[in-house]
């Protein structure tokens, strides 16, 4: 694999890792919409990475989660309810970014930065180490 795809690779690892810290701090902080919003950012970041060992970089939110389906939970890479994670924070993040009651509780903020670990480490485990 390339050196430039290796190190955006790893760039977005970072991303990924650091959306999924401050999702964690905003959650201790109560601030449940906007962890939503790191947690959606962290899986969405890892599954670029994840994407990029296939050499694509989708444009949009949607191309990175229907691509991501496509090339490894279709392979059964990842199993599908890592795939549903990605799916599920974007709804999320979009009602917490997007709607003036959006009605989110500080138990699916938790569960989705749970999810998100489960999701970063599948990525790692599965995709981004056997490169």
């Amino acid at each position: 694999m390339d050196s430039e795809i290796e190190k955006q690779i790893r760039a977005l690892q970072k991303k990924a890792e650091q959306a999924l810290s401050d999702a964690e701090l905003l959650m201790e902080n109560g601030s449940v919409e906007a962890t939503i919003n790191r947690g959606y950012y962290s899986v969405f970041q890892a599954a670029r990475a994840a994407l990029l060992t296939e050499e694509e970089s989708p444009n949009t939110h949607s191309g990175v989660i229907r691509r991501f389906g496509y090339h490894f939970v279709r392979t059964e890479q990842v199993s599908d309810d890592i795939g549903d994670i990605l799916t599920t924070a974007q709804s999320m993040r979009g009602r917490a970014d997007y709607e003036a009651f959006a009605d989110l509780s500080q138990e699916g903020a938790a569960n989705l930065v749970e999810d998100a670990h489960r999701f970063i480490e599948a990525v790692e485990e599965k995709v981004l180490s056997s490169r």
